[in-house]
């Protein structure tokens, strides 16, 4: 998202009801929000939709690193060397005999 340019970004709500395409426009094309306010304060705020969606993503990632740091806090982790033998184990435990064949269904007089 771009500097807010308050003489730009700031309208009254008043002004969105015959201008609502071209408030989308404004977001679309600026990538900024645009601030909606009524009788003198803050309303509401229009972002374009991938902006948005980018806030979310955000959103999403920092909420995974706080997650994380409060699991290391609690002494939630592992070791890198514990990661490795565990890993090792569950590989070992999952995979298929290499001799295992895939033979199609029997035949009856030698065919």
């Amino acid at each position: 998202m771009q500097t807010i340019l308050p003489s730009e970004d700031i309208r009254p709500i008043s002004e969105l009801g015959g201008h609502t395409a071209k408030f989308l426009k404004d977001a679309q094309r600026t990538r900024r929000p645009i601030f909606l306010t009524s009788r003198g304060k803050a309303a509401g705020v229009l972002i374009d939709i991938e902006e948005y969606e980018r806030l979310l993503e955000r959103i999403a990632f920092h909420e995974t690193i706080l997650a994380a740091e409060a699991e290391a806090k609690r002494g939630e982790v592992v070791s890198h060397a514990q990661l490795e033998r565990e890993s090792r184990q569950w590989i070992k435990t999952t995979t298929r005999p290499k001799s295992t064949k895939l033979n199609g269904p029997k035949r009856r007089n030698g065919r």
